[in-house]
């Protein structure tokens, strides 16, 4: 195994996953309800639902290379606030650290991919769901977090 490349992977995430927390922080709770205006708009509640079940149902993946299929610990608590959602991300935060010091991230599982490949699909779905909430941030007039702001170079004109 290479500590090296673990070591940065997670601080990766860290980065990645900070950015969406400071985002979090910034909202209220009547935020979560909010939706874009069209009829197809999920609320963000949705995003970060679909952000946390991403990272619950990858880590198979990433630590056996097989899909066992998506579900979220968020569908199982009566009432969602961003403190909820908030203790489960950094419930699987843990977990994914812990997976990644456990697996060799180059080692190719029988499918051909590694659990680096299967780390940045993570990424690319956490990306996505950022890049989602961005677009709330301007529709909704949302504060945007100094880590968005720097990261994704955001600005008000």
């Amino acid at each position: 195994m290479n500590q090296q490349l673990t070591d940065q992977v997670i601080s990766h995430w860290k980065q990645l996953r900070g950015m969406t927390y400071d985002l979090m922080d910034e909202l209220t709770a009547q935020d979560l309800k909010k939706k874009l205006p069209f009829p197809e708009s999920q609320n963000i509640l949705y995003q970060f639902r679909c952000m946390l079940g991403a990272q619950e149902s990858n880590m198979p993946m990433i630590t056996k290379g097989v899909w066992e299929g998506f579900s979220s610990s968020l569908d199982q608590e009566p009432v969602k606030t961003l403190q909820v959602i908030k203790k489960h991300m950094q419930k699987v935060d843990e977990k994914l650290f812990a997976a990644l010091k456990k697996v060799d991230l180059l080692k190719k599982f029988k499918s051909g991919d590694s659990p680096l490949i299967n780390y940045m699909i993570l990424v690319e779905h956490e990306s996505h769901h950022q890049g989602q909430l961005i677009n709330f941030i301007f529709t909704l007039n949302l504060p945007i977090p100094k880590s968005w702001a720097d990261k994704w170079d955001l600005k008000r004109n």
